[in-house]
């Protein structure tokens, strides 16, 4: 955590070589009350976290729908490193309609899974404070 300092302590926060007329360096860094107003809502969002406050995916969506997704996801990907390694053993002139077929075997898995439990929210969906992304 940054400590949050006084007016008194800002004002020497820039030291001798500010007062010089020197280029300011990385100056998303000295303005203190922007990193306080930050440090504050990052641990609001934290407490919100650990209260259970925040739901993602919504109150539908449980772990265990997660889980069958992420498996659901993995299988494919190896349904899909599989076919590749097929293909490349193929004479060139044959990769072509190998790949066609591959892809739409692939297409055809994705299209039987399940729908999403809920489309994922966007950045400014998230509620964050100001100043605060979500893939910080």
């Amino acid at each position: 955590a940054f400590p949050c300092r006084t007016s008194k302590e800002r004002g020497r926060a820039g030291g001798p070589a500010a007062s010089r007329g020197a280029p300011l360096q990385h100056s998303f860094l000295t303005d203190v009350s922007d990193v306080c107003e930050m440090e504050g809502g990052l641990l609001s969002l934290l407490s919100d976290f650990h209260s259970g406050k925040l739901q993602a995916f919504g109150k539908e969506c449980s772990f265990e729908q997660l889980e069958h997704v992420r498996e659901m996801q993995e299988k494919l990907a190896r349904l899909h490193f599989g076919l590749d390694g097929c293909v490349e053993e193929l004479p060139e002139e044959q990769k072509k309609v190998a790949a066609d077929r591959n892809l739409d075997q692939l297409l055809a898995h994705v299209s039987d899974a399940p729908s999403p439990p809920a489309p994922l929210p966007r950045t400014g969906d998230l509620g964050l404070p100001t100043g605060v992304s979500a893939a910080a």
